[in-house]
């Protein structure tokens, strides 16, 4: 039961990242032009990874077995774009340049642990052969 409800609070976590992905996207599509390759493939990543992190969300919180593989590729991808956009600062963003290493250390420890979760409950519906309901 705490399982259930951990993955839960994952499946609105990503639904409210993907929100916020779309709010970081909106704000900066007007200002492509002043920035070079790699930030607009990283805000463009953003947008992208909003989607898909919006669509393993939902699909957690409605109980479906597609959501755990999406939302797992969604957390690994925005842990890489993280990591570039914001740890190496490559991408334009509201974080202090003091603290953008704290906060991408954050994002991929809570990265790394929701991959674990949902491995480990993906896991044990396969091997219970209940599916998505419990």
């Amino acid at each position: 039961m705490v399982l259930f409800a951990i993955v839960r609070l994952i499946a609105f976590a990503l639904i409210f990242e993907a929100m916020f992905a779309g709010l970081y996207v909106a704000n900066t599509i007007d200002q492509l032009g002043i920035y070079d390759a790699v930030a607009v493939t990283l805000i463009v990543a953003r947008g992208v990874l909003g989607a898909l992190q919006f669509a393993g969300g939902w699909l957690l919180a409605n109980r479906r077995p597609q959501g755990f593989v999406l939302a797992q590729w969604g957390l690994v991808g925005g842990a890489i774009v993280t990591i570039l956009g914001v740890g190496f600062d490559l991408a334009p963003t509201s974080i202090y340049h003091w603290l953008r290493w704290q906060a991408t250390g954050a994002y991929v420890i809570y990265a790394c642990l929701s991959i674990t979760v949902l491995r480990f409950r993906r896991d044990r519906y396969d091997a219970r052969g209940e599916g998505a309901r419990e």
